[in-house]
């Protein structure tokens, strides 16, 4: 069995929006990129993730501060001090560090800081339901030649 890292699991496009942007920009490209969670950077040359804004911190940013979404920006809202991966971590450490820090996505980057993807616990379930699939096949087959032996 070969070793799986979080790189090789993760979505590997990662929809970035700089800390200037603003909600209503971050919402948009949520929107035409079909995702749930932007990564957020200093912008710029400075590519490196500095945070994490989802669409549920869009809804609460908007019910807290009652402004229009273009008044506040990601920089405002996002979550800071994100848990990130480097893209070489296992598979087993993320899905710990996910549970214990209680969410359900997180940047993955390379050693300079900069987002390769995002991964989330949909990705590592598919990684999960399909090694249990292989193994259960795996089993079968053996249960398959035995019987035929005899």
């Amino acid at each position: 069995m070969h070793f799986m890292n979080v790189r090789s699991v993760c979505h590997r496009r990662a929809v970035c929006a700089s800390t200037s942007a603003t909600l209503s920009e971050v919402a948009i490209l949520m929107s035409s990129e079909h995702v749930g969670a932007i990564i957020v950077t200093r912008g710029g040359k400075d590519q490196r993730v500095v945070g994490v804004v989802t669409d549920r911190d869009i809804v609460c940013a908007q019910l807290e501060h009652v402004a229009d979404l273009s008044r506040l920006s990601a920089g405002d809202t996002m979550t800071s001090d994100p848990l990130v991966f480097e893209e070489a971590e296992s598979i087993g450490t993320a899905i710990a560090q996910l549970h214990a820090r209680g969410v359900r996505r997180a940047p993955v980057v390379r050693a300079d800081g900069s987002a390769v993807g995002l991964i989330s616990t949909d990705d590592l379930l598919r990684y999960l339901a399909t090694t249990i699939i292989g193994m259960a096949e795996m089993v079968a087959r053996g249960i398959r030649r035995e019987h035929a032996r005899n």
